[in-house]
């Protein structure tokens, strides 16, 4: 797990750099997008400390927090579309698809 959250500390530190680099280049909706990414990664590591680390719950629990994130994120995307709220869907696929980026590091990690 030592190098599960040695990525997604990784990860974070590189969307603060880009949230950075694209606040100087006046790409607010790209540095807000970055952020979102940024925040997944972040909260990712909080869990997987708080269930392996603090609870010893292990990853299965972490697994079954991760599940728990893309049935909500996937039901507010859902709903983003039905009510045509284009910049509500986009935060929701941005967090779906780097949970899924996440999803795959912790697969490989749990084996």
């Amino acid at each position: 797990m030592e190098a599960f959250m040695k990525y997604l500390e990784e990860k974070t530190d590189a969307c603060k750099a880009e949230i950075a680099a694209l606040q100087a280049e006046g790409r607010m909706d790209d540095a807000a997008f970055a952020k979102v990414r940024a925040n997944i990664y972040d909260i990712c590591r909080t869990v997987t400390d708080v269930h392996v680390n603090r609870t010893k719950a292990g990853k299965p629990a972490v697994q079954a927090q991760l599940d728990r994130f893309e049935a909500v994120w996937s039901e507010a995307l859902a709903q983003a579309k039905i009510h045509g709220d284009a910049k509500a869907a986009a935060v929701e696929e941005i967090k779906l698809q780097t949970l899924r980026e996440i999803n795959v590091r912790f697969a490989e990690a749990a084996q």
